[in-house]
């Protein structure tokens, strides 16, 4: 009788994701390259102002397209990134030993006239600031790559999804807009 209990399991688990109407966000169900993949590979990234701005395009990079970027690309993305730093705890001499590090992105992803995507992404790490000088710059360093590492994750995140809603009806009322940048001529919707 054990193997009827398994023969129903087996039956529930291979049949119940196709049954609800699960459709792989990644990849096709044989596994072929295919899916948001291509897609993200084919979108090229804008320079970002900056030290900081730069490690987070070089994540972006691995993670929209691992192989190296494309030479012909569909999309392109577009980051403003800003960057503050909080202290929330203090001594008795007003030395600062706990802060926060907050990462907000403007991300727009544009492809020809059409704005796919116009979000504003934001991250918070917490970080000591510790006695000596080199190591208070250590651990601010740990907590960017930290607030980095979520940031580009977000970021690939809503993308993936943003460009399954577009390919899924492209000619919405949403993808008219031009610009989320406030300092650009076009209007901001």
């Amino acid at each position: 009788m054990w193997w009827s209990r398994a023969l129903l399991l087996f039956a529930v688990l291979a049949l119940g994701p196709t049954g609800c109407g699960f459709k792989p966000m990644y990849g096709t169900p044989s596994g072929a390259a295919a899916g948001v993949d291509v897609d993200l590979a084919a979108i090229r990234i804008e320079p970002i102002k900056d030290r900081v701005g730069q490690q987070l395009r070089n994540a972006l990079v691995q993670r929209l397209s691992p192989r190296g970027e494309a030479a012909d690309y569909t999309y392109t993305l577009t980051v403003r990134l800003t960057e503050s730093v909080s202290n929330l705890g203090f001594r008795k001499d007003t030395f600062a030993t706990v802060a926060n590090l907050t990462m907000s992105a403007q991300v727009q992803l544009t492809k020809e006239a059409s704005t796919i995507l116009g979000d504003s992404v934001s991250t918070t790490v917490y970080f000591d600031h510790l006695g000596p000088r080199y190591a208070s710059v250590a651990t601010e360093r740990d907590a960017e790559e930290r607030a980095l590492t979520q940031l580009a994750d977000d970021i690939r995140n809503r993308i993936a999804v943003a460009i399954q809603r577009y390919q899924a009806n492209p000619n919405a009322e949403r993808y008219k807009r031009r610009t989320i940048f406030r300092d650009s001529q076009d209007e901001v919707r």
